[in-house]
């Protein structure tokens, strides 16, 4: 009975590590509140790990139902098995990126790949046998009873607790039955409806009726914030010193004083931003999203990258999987500008989209501890710390021949304490500007302020007009039309404050 019971508490072990390897952020930043979590994490874990092995057991003592019990622990072993695979191969935590990314792989990529996954691929072995030896184990020793029965049903039980828990209680801690034994299953089946999403998208070939008028710029940079206001930018007149390398270089900016954004969620706002898709059309005509910058930059002749700090979403991971180079980060932001100093290739031409984090709710969990201070509250850091990052990417393009366009997808309305995504004025009123660098030709820069009210969607034209293309005359920025989260369609005008 002892050695069963180390046997099971080893096999439980390895399950657990490779979770936190999968989930190595929780590690982050270890508040009390968070310490808290993390323990909660390994328990619920761990009950829930053991409740499948004692399942199996059971299962495991007829042999019809036996062929069920190895296929549950070798869908727990896949799990580990990506876990650690991520780890030793890619030295990251798994993320939607990655599994797409291994959905995609070709035979002579896996080929060419293949050495690298010996070593994941024993451990996972290993693993898999220590859990159907630990399961075999258990079988010849339990005794079938009501105890049993509770034990071996709580894999089930809890998914459906944490759900419920998430539907009428709290939505804390990420999406319906985030936990479950098999952890990456959320992540597999994201990845599956993206993939899904993104062949019918793809399947729809736009006409790109364009004109070549000039050679464009060697480099754009297209920079998305998450849920800042332009009204804590000192930037935009803000007391409170912010954004201190943006103030620095506004002598080379284009600023808009009076940007919004079409929509007040990142799910409705980016895809508006980054396609040609109409507010009206997001509904019914959602595949014509395939009409987009990555698109279109990819048909010009533009190497497209794409660099995310953010999860899977609807229409954006789609745009994304086009770039012709897409990476899925995790952690704080600064490891996306890492990461693109890494990739910029000066010998080509390059669009390159950063999606940050930003000042996402909780705006502290956004800080690295080193940036933290007393002298500003949460959300200010997270504008401060973007622009520090900013700053960077200001002096690694200052002689590069780049413009940088940044703009976050939305803002938030502030009530108390709280950061409401509501349709109003104040949650849609965003930083939006073109940086130039030393180097980049009169023709395309243009230097100021714009007073008027301008959306974001205007972002699609003016990348056009530093690839070198021929501006539409009209486009839907002029029209001011805002989505709303119910998904009509209103003038901008008639938006509440």
């Amino acid at each position: 009975m002892k050695k069963t019971i180390l046997l099971l508490a080893l096999v439980t072990i390895l399950y657990l590590l490779g979770f936190f390897l999968a989930f190595s952020y929780l590690f982050e930043a270890l508040t009390p509140g968070k310490l808290l979590d993390l323990s909660r994490n390994i328990v619920e874990y761990s009950v829930m790990f053991v409740s499948l092995i004692i399942f199996c057991s059971v299962l495991l003592k007829n042999k019809f139902t036996s062929v069920i019990a190895y296929i549950l622990i070798f869908l727990a072993t896949l799990n580990f098995g990506l876990s650690i695979g991520a780890a030793l191969i890619y030295k990251s935590d798994v993320n939607i990126g990655m599994i797409l990314s291994i959905m995609d792989t070709n035979i002579n990529e896996a080929v060419s790949m293949s050495t690298m996954f010996i070593l994941p691929s024993v451990i996972g072995l290993i693993m898999l046998a220590l859990s159907i030896h630990c399961a075999i184990t258990i079988k010849n020793t339990i005794r079938l009873n009501w105890k049993t029965a509770v034990i071996s049903s709580l894999w089930i039980l809890m998914p459906f607790i944490f759900f419920m828990k998430h539907k009428y209680i709290s939505n804390k801690g990420g999406g319906k039955m985030i936990k479950n034994v098999f952890y990456l299953s959320n992540y597999i089946d994201q990845s599956l409806q993206i993939r899904k999403e993104s062949e019918e998208i793809s399947a729809v070939q736009p006409s790109f009726d364009v004109q070549k008028i000039d050679e464009g710029v060697q480099n754009i940079i297209l920079i998305i914030g998450e849920s800042a206001r332009k009204q804590n930018f000192s930037l935009y007149g803000y007391h409170k010193k912010t954004t201190p390398y943006e103030d620095a270089e506004k002598k080379n900016m284009l600023l808009f004083e009076n940007a919004v954004s079409p929509a007040g969620i990142t799910n409705l706002s980016v895809p508006l931003v980054l396609s040609t898709v109409e507010p009206s059309e997001f509904q019914a005509h959602f595949n014509k999203i395939s009409d987009n910058i990555i698109n279109l930059s990819n048909h010009v002749g533009y190497k497209t990258s794409w660099i995310s700090m953010q999860g899977a979403a609807r229409g954006i991971t789609s745009i994304a999987n086009m770039a012709a180079y897409k990476k899925w980060l995790n952690g704080y932001d600064e490891v996306s500008i890492s990461h693109f100093k890494e990739i910029y290739n000066p010998k080509t031409k390059n669009l390159v989209v950063i999606h940050l984090n930003g000042s996402h709710p909780n705006p502290c969990d956004r800080i690295p501890p080193e940036e933290k201070s007393d002298k500003l509250n949460c959300y200010d850091q997270s504008i401060q710390y973007t622009d520090k990052l900013l700053g960077q990417v200001f002096k690694f393009s200052k002689k590069n021949n780049t413009v940088v366009i940044y703009f976050s997808d939305h803002g938030v309305k502030i009530k108390g304490n709280k950061f409401l995504h509501t349709d109003s004025k104040e949650s849609t009123q965003v930083p939006f500007f073109i940086w130039y660098s030393d180097d980049i030709a009169d023709k395309y820069r243009e230097i100021g302020t714009v007073n008027q009210v301008t959306q974001t969607t205007k972002i699609f034209p003016l990348i056009s007009r530093f690839m070198g293309l021929k501006e539409p005359e009209k486009y839907k920025d002029e029209r001011l039309k805002y989505l709303k989260l119910d998904l009509s369609v209103i003038p901008y005008s008639e938006l509440k404050e």
